[in-house]
Formats: structure tokens, C-alpha cells, sequence
């Protein structure tokens, strides 16, 4: 959590916590969006993702 405080004196705190899941998933979108390797390696860390993150994912499919 980080508090911050605004020009009126009024704090709050803001939950910055990003789910396992969603880091997952955000880097699954970027790598697929992306139109080339340098430019999804930018994307990742300008989002503070990296390759690995997304890397792995399990399907089940029925028999």
C-alpha cells in the first residue's frame, strides 16, 4: 500500500497490488499485440512485466 496525500491535505491509501493472474494475462496481451521482439521487450518493462512472467500456462482439456 503507499499513502498519498493530495493538495488538500486529504490522504489515502491506494492498493497497488496486481494479482498473479493479471500480471499473467497482461503479459500474454502484450506479447501478442506486439509487432516485434524489441518492441514487446519495451512494452513489458515500461510495464514492469517481464517474458517469464507469462511464460507458462496450463490447459486442461477433457478426454
Amino acid at each position: 500500500m503507499i499513502t498519498m496525500s493530495d493538495e488538500l491535505g486529504l490522504t489515502g491509501d491506494l492498493d497497488t497490488e496486481v494479482s498473479q493472474q493479471r500480471r499473467d494475462r497482461a503479459t500474454r496481451v502484450v506479447a501478442a499485440t506486439a509487432t516485434d521482439a524489441a518492441e514487446c521487450a519495451m512494452l513489458l518493462e515500461m510495464l514492469g512485466l517481464s517474458p517469464e512472467i507469462g511464460g507458462t500456462r496450463s490447459v486442461h482439456r477433457a478426454a
